[in-house]
């Protein structure tokens, strides 16, 4: 009911408000892994991915993204066919010169007979569109029953008109479990297409979470934006 009432509301405001230029971008990707806050949530890949979303006026936005995926976050059950499906709105603004604000509410759904969906509402910092910060907060987060607060970083660096390098740094606490995530990887834009090469890495704490126990995993990705 929470994701209708969220998706509701954003359809209205794009598409009542008179007067008002929407603008869409979107994206389409297949990976060989989906890595979610540190936690891959395949056994096997691929993953295929997407997501559009939709500015209107100087301030709202909405989007939706979706993942495929074969478990939930800290759930060891198979969930095959699932989806994880992200709805979420808010405000982008611009905070000076070379900085850009948002503030999202968020709704995580997964369809299934053992769907832990969950909301969270995230503020994020993004620099000369080099780097970045975040802060997340969700009451029962990662469909656990507890508080849980995220903290993300990343940055790029162009290495050529074509090529660029990112580096990336999170943590999680949930209740009493806090944990470090991070990655490094490099992609290379050929039309339009993108193809990255991504090394991700995690605490020894999460090994429990993980298939096959392996906090590190090297993801390909083949992706389009649109």
């Amino acid at each position: 009911m929470a994701t209708r009432r969220l998706v509701v509301a954003a359809s209205a405001l794009i598409w009542v408000a008179p007067a008002v230029a929407v603008d869409f971008n979107g994206y389409a990707s297949i990976g060989s892994d989906y890595v979610y806050r540190g936690v891959s949530l395949l056994e096997s890949g691929p993953s295929v991915q997407g997501g559009i979303e939709a500015h209107a006026g100087p301030y709202f936005v909405a989007g939706v993204s979706a993942a495929t995926i074969d478990r939930q976050w800290a759930y060891q059950s198979d969930e095959s066919d699932h989806v994880q499906l992200d709805t979420y709105a808010g405000a982008d603004f611009g905070c000076g010169p070379h900085c850009r604000a948002r503030v999202l509410y968020s709704r995580y759904t997964f369809p299934g007979p053992d769907d832990r969906n969950w909301s969270e509402t995230t503020a994020a910092l993004a620099f000369f569109d080099r780097g970045g910060i975040s802060y997340s907060y969700s009451s029962n987060g990662l469909g656990t029953y507890w508080p849980t607060r995220t903290w993300e970083s990343w940055f790029q660096q162009p290495l050529s008109r074509a090529a660029t390098l990112e580096l990336g740094y999170g943590r999680v606490l949930v209740k009493g479990f806090d944990y470090w995530y991070a990655h490094a990887g490099a992609s290379c834009r050929f039309n339009r297409f993108v193809v990255d090469l991504t090394e991700y890495f995690g605490d020894d704490s999460l090994q429990h979470l993980m298939p096959g126990r392996n906090v590190n995993r090297l993801v390909l990705t083949l992706s389009t934006a649109f």
